[in-house]
């Protein structure tokens, strides 16, 4: 039976107009622990790296410049509510459900730091054992789990008051709007020119948002590479 990330398709349906960008993203990785499970963490950091710029936007979160794909999920954990309205113990829920969900995220960058290891992401010798597929279905597992989760919740509560004031700018990724417009034709309406980035921006941020994380993904890991090699 094929690998399916339940979770995170179960959050398609429940929110089809926000989450459709996903799937794309969601096959990727079903595929990668079926097939290619060296490539795995690829497609986790793209779900997180999604989960991080969607919610961060919702809730007004502004992330450090070199904070890591763990790190950023605890600043969300961190800003998020997990209480249940009129129980008695809304605190202590918050507060359990926050401490729970910080212990799968440190599962999940674990099984990060195991991609760093020769045989598990990166080549290493022909006679070394490896785990790839164990670390691969582990790895998605908590993917799955952890990333529907944040998202449910916030798509399911009201953002704070202000969050909308926090939002980037069009402006802020100056570099993949370039990479957009060189790739994709001008837009022309009633004899107006429109940038497809600039378009694309503001009438599907979530598209917008999920585009720009797989090219930064390719582009660092291109940048990656080259460091080895020169090395």
């Amino acid at each position: 039976m094929p690998y399916t990330l339940q979770m995170l398709r179960a959050l398609i349906e429940a929110h089809p107009d926000r989450a459709e960008p996903l799937r794309i993203h969601i096959e990727a990785l079903e595929r990668s622990i079926e097939s290619q499970p060296a490539f795995c963490l690829q497609s986790v950091r793209t779900l997180f790296e999604a989960a991080h710029a969607t919610i961060g936007l919702h809730l007004g979160i502004t992330f450090g410049k070199d904070e890591q794909f763990h790190q950023r999920t605890r600043t969300l954990l961190n800003a998020m509510d997990f209480s249940v309205a009129d129980h008695p113990e809304a605190v202590k829920i918050n507060e359990t459900i926050t401490r729970l969900l910080g212990s799968i995220n440190g599962a999940a960058h674990a099984l990060a730091e195991l991609s760093n290891i020769p045989n598990m992401r990166h080549g290493g010798s022909l006679d070394w054992g490896t785990l790839q597929r164990q670390h691969a279905l582990m790895l998605g597992g908590l993917c799955d789990s952890l990333v529907a989760f944040l998202f449910d919740v916030a798509w399911s509560r009201t953002a704070p008051d202000g969050a909308a004031g926090d939002k980037p700018s069009y402006d802020e990724h100056g570099a993949f709007n370039a990479y957009l417009d060189d790739e994709y034709d001008a837009i022309e309406i009633a004899g107006a020119t429109f940038d497809p980035s600039y378009v694309l921006f503001r009438l599907d941020e979530t598209t917008y948002d999920a585009a720009r994380l797989d090219w930064e993904a390719e582009r660092d890991e291109g940048k990656d590479a080259d460091e080895e090699a020169a090395a």
